[in-house]
Parts: C-alpha cells; sequence; structure tokens
C-alpha cells in the first residue's frame, strides 16, 4: 500500500443500514439519484433493513433510480444492530470503495464523487467527510427528489465538531492522534478489501456508539492514513445523546478497551466521557477532545509540541511545484502548510502524505487565526 494515484474508473457502493426508516430511506436514495459521478465511475446501492416493521421493502419498490439497488431484509434478533447490518450491507457490495451512510441523511450532489477523488490519491485511505446538524423542522422531501437545496431542510445549526478539533490542532486529519476514534460511519469511505481485511464492524457492539470508531483504530493499525473531505456533505437532523444512549456508550467503550488488552491509546478515550454524559456537562465536547489527543501524543512522545517549523505558504501561482516537492520536504523536517488556493489545492495531497514529522495544513485562516498559529508554531 503506497502514495500515489489510482488509474481507471472506480465502483463505489453506498452502504445504508436501516430499522423502520423506510420514508427517509426511500429520500436518501431519491438524493443519491441526483449525484453526480466523475468519468468512468459507477454507482450501486446496498440497504440492509434490520428487521423494520414499516413495509420499508414495498416503499422502495416503485422507485425509478440510475443506480442498481440492492435491498436485504434481516430479520430482527437480540444480535442485531448497526454493526452486523453494516457487515451484511459490505459483504453484499460489489464495489472498490464503500461508502457509508445513515437512513436518515440528506446528501449533496457532490457527495460521491468527492470520496472517490480522495480514493484516486491513494489506495489505503479512510475518507471521512462533514455532517451538518439540523434544526427540527419539516423536510419537503418532493422537492430534494427534484433539486439539491437548503431551503428544503430546517436550518443548519452545527457541524459534527470534528472541524472544531481540526481548528485546535491541524486540518490535517492524518496528522491527528486520534484520527481512527472520528471515523464516523454516518459519512465514511474506505476500499472494500480493507474492510475485508480486518473483518469489518465488530458485532459485539449493541446499542448506540464506537463500533465505528473501534473499526477505525484496526484501519489505523493496518495502516492505513485518514483524510477529511469537506467536499463530500451529508445532512442530518439533530439528536442529543440520552441516559440510555449513553449507559449504552459507555459499556461499548468497556468492551472496546478490553478487545484490544487495555491498550492506553484506546484507553484514552475515557477522557472523553463527560462529552456524552447527561448529568455530568461539566467539560464541553472540545475540552474533552482536545484532552483526549494531547493524552494521545503524550503516550506517542509528541510532546511537548515541536516549533521551528519550516513555513510553506502556497497560492494558486505556486500550488503546482509545492504539490511536486511536498513529499521530499515533509520527509526531512516538519511543515506547517497555510494555503490560500481557493479551492484548498493542497488539502488531499497534504493529508495523503506520509511522513514521520509533523505536518500540519491550514486552509485561508483569517488573520487573527494566522497570527495565533505562527505564535504557536514558531517558524523558522
Amino acid at each position: 500500500m503506497t502514495d500515489g494515484a489510482t488509474g481507471g474508473g472506480l465502483r463505489i457502493s453506498v452502504v445504508v443500514p436501516s430499522y423502520d426508516s423506510g420514508p427517509q430511506v426511500r429520500r436518501l436514495l431519491r438524493c443519491l439519484a441526483l449525484c453526480e459521478l466523475d468519468a468512468g465511475d459507477s454507482l450501486e446501492v446496498v440497504v440492509v433493513d434490520d428487521g423494520s416493521t414499516d413495509d420499508t421493502g414495498d416503499l422502495l419498490a416503485g422507485l425509478d433510480l440510475p443506480y442498481p439497488l440492492a435491498y436485504l431484509f434481516l430479520p430482527r434478533t437480540s444480535a442485531s444492530g448497526r454493526a452486523a447490518a453494516r457487515n451484511a450491507g459490505v459483504g453484499k457490495a460489489s464495489g472498490d470503495v464503500v461508502v457509508l451512510v445513515d437512513a436518515d441523511q440528506i446528501v449533496a450532489p457532490g457527495f460521491v464523487a468527492a470520496h472517490a477523488r480522495y480514493h484516486r490519491l491513494r489506495t489505503d485511505l479512510v475518507v471521512a467527510g462533514p455532517r451538518g446538524d439540523l434544526a427540527p423542522g419539516a423536510i419537503d422531501d418532493e422537492r430534494l427528489a427534484r433539486e439539491f437545496s437548503l431551503d428544503a431542510m430546517p436550518e443548519v445549526v452545527g457541524w459534527d465538531g470534528r472541524d472544531r478539533v481540526m481548528g485546535v490542532f491541524s486540518e490535517n486529519f492524518n496528522n491527528l492522534a486520534t484520527c481512527w476514534h472520528y471515523a464516523f460511519s454516518c459519512n465514511l469511505s474506505v476500499r472494500r478489501e480493507h474492510l475485508l481485511a480486518v473483518g469489518g464492524f465488530d458485532e459485539r457492539f449493541l446499542g448506540w456508539g464506537l463500533e465505528d470508531s473501534e473499526l477505525g483504530y484496526r484501519l489505523r493499525r493496518r495502516g492505513l492514513a485518514f483524510a477529511f473531505q469537506r467536499e463530500a456533505l451529508a445532512y442530518q437532523s439533530g439528536r442529543e445523546v440520552t441516559p440510555e444512549m449513553f449507559v449504552q456508550w459507555r459499556a461499548n467503550l468497556r468492551h472496546f478497551v478490553d478487545r484490544h488488552d487495555g491498550v492506553a491509546e484506546v484507553a484514552v478515550q475515557q477522557v472523553i466521557c463527560r462529552a456524552f454524559d447527561p448529568a455530568d456537562r461539566s467539560l464541553d465536547w472540545l475540552d474533552c477532545m482536545t484532552r483526549m489527543e494531547f493524552a494521545a501524543r503524550a503516550l506517542a512522545g509528541r510532546l511537548p509540541e515541536p516549533t521551528g517549523y519550516e513555513l510553506v505558504e502556497v497560492d494558486e501561482a505556486t500550488a503546482a511545484a509545492t504539490l511536486d516537492r511536498l513529499p521530499a520536504l515533509a520527509a526531512e523536517r516538519d511543515l506547517l502548510v497555510l494555503d490560500g488556493t481557493e479551492g484548498a489545492l493542497l488539502a488531499g495531497p497534504v493529508q495523503c502524505t506520509t511522513t514521520p514529522r509533523e505536518l500540519l495544513y491550514f486552509h485561508r485562516p483569517s488573520s487573527a487565526a494566522r497570527q495565533q498559529i505562527l505564535n504557536r508554531y514558531r517558524p523558522v
């Protein structure tokens, strides 16, 4: 597994687990019908019905879609859950790249192509995309079936938070010691060969939480790089963690730690319990995640943070030349890359560059943010 572009078209399989979410799945499938593909790529969708009682199959049967749709019904048992459903979907899929989404999501027309473009940069990559949280309110399904429009949805009131973590540390997702924790399966893609090689999701995770992070950890240990593709946009109604969900999360965390024999870099996730505990919000989500990242970096010998980075500032005129010399530079010294291009031309290549050094990346920071970055890392 090496860095480098891959040629030819990609076969992409979108896997959707669903439980009593027939109308939402129908809406998602119609949104996917509007997705654009790069030349040579193809799309299929696999819906795994996890024992629904709302006649999901009948609701989907009448859809006229521009891609093959596989529908798999799993009888409901005590072992049912998102991990088992997704594994069944991956087993049914035939694509080179598997894209994981939730049944109640809305995806933008560039969603599939954005995932695929990053997988062309290297073959051993986990790609995560952002999830916008919607305010309560009605969604105009019929309009979304004709065109993607933010006006057809409630207001976007926030994002899933990973952008805040990267704002603290670096927009190079792969540079986070805890990047594997953020492998949220609501918007994630990886080549099918890697999912099969690590054994897929651990089906002993039941209820809510962490089955995707644990998969991310095994993919990281396999040697995969992680990238955050900001153009792979998905939206979902916001939700609060209930006391019942938190109990499930804690049980899953215990299983996660036990499965990996108490490995310290896994156990550091206990630092973030207060981010999810409805009864104790004395630390907010970002505080908890920042502490977890610093703990993981300390375990890896990455603290104190280095200073004296080489500053690489890029604009439209210098982007091509910088891309050519980026791997050699990153192999030799700690880099701080400030990307001034409008299209974030270095975002993908930076995240897909393997280096034993620190490689920080920020896209068009504000003047104030830029000064904070320079003060913190003191480039030479």
